[in-house]
This record gives structure tokens, C-alpha cells and sequence, in this order.
């Protein structure tokens, strides 16, 4: 199996940054077509709020009881020197030497496209899905005045009940090349935290779980999917990152191998959880 490079390029070269509505408006238009047509309910609101909204997506899951929340965004950090990048262009994505060059592809386009992919993948075959809540939000990126995704989250996430709750991506560590997972919750010990170990065993290459969430650029206040968690609430993160990513800076790319594999461990989590039972 290969990645599915087109559909990827056509997501990164919609500039979905802040001040730039046509952007925005092709990103959002791309997802929700794109989940549309895989059985997704999308709800959009608060539009005159913002350019850029959060896409409310809901799955009814098939053959399985479990519920899920997963986060993303589909905005990407603004570019500061186009003439810096060693592909063409910021918004054209290109292969070199093995890593896939773009803004968006490791934050958070490159992981958020994976995980559709590998939505449809599971749809298409015969196994369980559970009952999934995504929240893709469009203001991530946006570092200064009060973000409506907050809002949403703050309503979205008890209304719908989940117990499990995914983050937008998560890292590989290149000198071992183990994947880390992180496991955490607000309220929950470690110790409380051990019975889902199986899960993410038996989902990813042996990971290293490390228990924390994933660190954010102006910390848990600005991150509407951390602070709008439930005190029982566990979360998870798991992905293609590493160091070599440059989120929000030039050149910022992914392992092209790495985020494949993403995409193949991504499907076979969703199946695992939609049988799995939480004895803890």
C-alpha cells in the first residue's frame, strides 16, 4: 500500500490560514464532502462568529457501543518566508528525499487526511466502528482574541458522553524510532490509566507510553479540546510527528513512510476500540 498523494496535495494547497476566507472556505468545503460522503452527520454553526468554524461531525458507528471524540483542525500556521522552503512552494506539497514538504502536512493536514482515509477504509470493510464525535476546528492557529471553537467544545463534549478522547496527532522519537503514545486524564491516576495499555499495544509497534498530553504552543486554556475535557475523561494521542517536523516554521514536512503508517494504525485503533471494554 501506498499513500494516496493527490488527494493529500489538493488538501495542502488550500491556504486555510487566518485572513484568508476563500481558504478557509475550500478546506471546510474538502472535509465536509469528504466526511459526507462516508456516512458523516456535519453540523456548522456560529458562522458569523468566524471565517473560520468548527465542523461538527458525527458517525453513528456500526456494530459497536463504544463512543469516541476525535480532534483535529483543518487551519495551518501562517507562512513567514515563501522564498525559505526547499520545495517550490508553502502550499505544494512535494516529496524530497523520502519527507513530504508543505504547510499543513505535520500540522495538522497530514495527520487529519490520514485519519479520513483511514475512516473510509474501515467503513468499507465489515468490522465494528464505534460511535465517533470529531471536532474539527478551524482556529487553532489563531494566537491572539477568543476563539468560538471553545464554546462548541464546552457544549459538544457532554452532550455527547464519550469516554475516550484522541489528540490531533502525536510523536515518533528518532533516535530508538519508537513511537510514543500519551496517555492521560485530568482526574485519573496512572496507575488508572494501565488497563487501556492494550489497546494502544495492540493498535501501534510496541509505543512507548508516556503519561501527558501533547504540549501546546500557548498551553491548555488555548487548546479547546484540553480544557473542555471531562474530569474522568481519557485521553490519548498517537501519530507521525517527530523532531524534524517544524511545525509553525519553514520546511515544516513528515516522513512519508511515517505518516502511512499512520494512516493503517489509525484504522485498525478505531476497529480494536469499537470491541474494546474498559474493566478498569
Amino acid at each position: 500500500m501506498s499513500l494516496e498523494l493527490p488527494i493529500y496535495k489538493e488538501f495542502i494547497a488550500m491556504p486555510s490560514v487566518v485572513g484568508h476566507p476563500q481558504g478557509n472556505i475550500e478546506a471546510i468545503a474538502f472535509v465536509i464532502k469528504f466526511l459526507e460522503g462516508l456516512g458523516f452527520d456535519i453540523r456548522i454553526t456560529d458562522i458569523e462568529k468566524t471565517e473560520q468554524p468548527t465542523i461538527i461531525a458525527h458517525y453513528p458507528g456500526r456494530l459497536s457501543d463504544n463512543k469516541i471524540v476525535i480532534y483535529g483542525h483543518y487551519d495551518v500556521a501562517p507562512v513567514k518566508e515563501l522564498n525559505s522552503w526547499v520545495s517550490e512552494e508553502a502550499f505544494t506539497l512535494e516529496n524530497i528525499n523520502g519527507r513530504l514538504y508543505g504547510r499543513g502536512i505535520a500540522d495538522n493536514k497530514g495527520p487529519l487526511m490520514a485519519r479520513m482515509i483511514a475512516l473510509k477504509s474501515l467503513i468499507l470493510s465489515d468490522k465494528a466502528i464505534p460511535e465517533i464525535l470529531w471536532l474539527i476546528q478551524g482556529e487553532e492557529e489563531i494566537t491572539q482574541g477568543d476563539r468560538v471553537a471553545h464554546d462548541i467544545f464546552k457544549d459538544e463534549i457532554p452532550a455527547f458522553g464519550a469516554p475516550v478522547y484522541i489528540e490531533e496527532t502525536g510523536f515518533n522519537d528518532l533516535d530508538s524510532n519508537t513511537q510514543i503514545a500519551f496517555l492521560w486524564s485530568p482526574d485519573k491516576s496512572d496507575s488508572e490509566l494501565i488497563p487501556w495499555h492494550s489497546l494502544l499495544e495492540s493498535s501501534l509497534d510496541s509505543p512507548r507510553i508516556e503519561y501527558r498530553h501533547l504540549n501546546k504552543l500557548n498551553g491548555i486554556k488555548a487548546c479547546p479540546l484540553l480544557y473542555n475535557l471531562p474530569k474522568n475523561a481519557v485521553y490519548m494521542g498517537f501519530g507521525p510527528n517527530d523532531r524534524l517536523h517544524f511545525i509553525h516554521r519553514d520546511n515544516e514536512s513528515l516522513n512519508e513512510n511515517k505518516l502511512l503508517k499512520h494512516q493503517q494504525q489509525f484504522e485498525k485503533f478505531l476497529a480494536n476500540y469499537a470491541l474494546y471494554n474498559d474493566e478498569s
